[in-house]
């Protein structure tokens, strides 16, 4: 009796340790298949970017603004760096009212033509705005504005801006610096060029910037600057009725190209972001460009809003 109660403790133990070893790699399991989940793209947010972007030959996608996993892309395998424009505006803003460079209320008259270094970089807002802000020169993307506001740089603080975000661009450090040159990298024309998953991680993190900013900081320009750029300003064509989007585009041609191409770089929803959304169209400008991500917007904004 004794062999018998001895032999059954030693196979309850075993079986236990064995039902043990069943749960746990139950749980490993589950945990590794969330992790392997997690790094998969949105199926809902892949299939509004295929449809925003088809028939084109854009370089498109979508990364979460929090944990900037990856969630829908289009042709994101190809090796793609261009000229940025305008979608660097806000960074130098940033760094500008971070600085005190400017002020949120600092103007500049703007008389449209303008030439630096023999190109020309005129405005082409709408002729009825003159006199800007920094909040409207954003909204507006006036070249005016950022070539007045860069002449209160050296290119090295034009550099140390971007450099915050990830942006490469100490190679035009090995030139001899003037003003002209510094206004055309701030206006991001000359001096860099950038990859779409670049622009995206740097606006990623200009999202959690601008989210965290006390009401009363000067940077709250930035925020509403961009906001503004999609309500009403240059990035208008992104817009989507109830969706509040903070955003950017940039037009722009890279050496020896006759051509121009379009971005836009932005998120949503604007105070919340739980999206970041970049698109690069090869030949373009950024008002097209806008036009793709409202499509992206429209398709997805179930999943945006509460």
């Amino acid at each position: 009796m004794l062999a018998a109660a001895l032999h059954y403790l030693r196979h309850e133990k075993a079986m236990r340790a064995l039902h043990m070893r069943y749960l746990v790699g139950i749980v490993l399991g589950l945990a590794l298949s969330t992790a392997l989940l997690a790094q998969l793209p949105s199926q809902d947010a892949q299939h509004a970017l295929d449809h925003a972007v088809r028939g084109t030959p854009s370089i498109a996608l979508i990364l979460d603004a929090k944990t900037g996993r990856i969630l829908a892309a289009v042709r994101l395998n190809e090796a793609v760096r261009a000229a940025p424009g305008s979608v660097m505006k806000p960074f130098f803003l940033m760094h500008a009212l971070r600085h005190e460079l400017i002020y949120p209320h600092t103007t500049v008259v703007c008389h449209r033509t303008l030439h630096i270094a023999g190109r020309n970089v005129d405005c082409t807002h709408p002729r009825s705005e003159m006199v800007f802000d920094s909040e409207q020169a954003l909204a507006y993307s006036c070249n005016s504005y950022f070539a007045e506001m860069a002449t209160r740089f050296t290119l090295e603080d034009a550099v140390s801006a971007l450099d915050e975000y990830g942006v490469p661009s100490t190679s035009i450090l090995q030139t001899p610096a003037n003003t002209q040159q510094t206004q055309l990298f701030i206006l991001g024309l000359e001096g860099m060029s950038v990859a779409p998953m670049q622009l995206a991680e740097a606006y990623r993190k200009l999202a959690g910037q601008l989210t965290g900013l006390t009401p009363n900081s000067p940077m709250q320009a930035v925020m509403r600057g961009l906001q503004d750029s999609v309500a009403y300003g240059m990035a208008h064509n992104a817009y989507v009725d109830g969706l509040p989007i903070a955003g950017k585009t940039g037009t722009a041609s890279d050496p020896g190209q006759p051509w121009t191409h379009g971005w836009f770089a932005g998120f949503a929803p604007a105070k919340s972001p739980k999206v970041v959304v970049v698109i690069y169209l090869p030949r373009g400008n950024g008002a097209d460009a806008a036009h793709l991500a409202q499509m992206f917007f429209s398709g997805y904004k179930g999943a945006l809003l509460p």
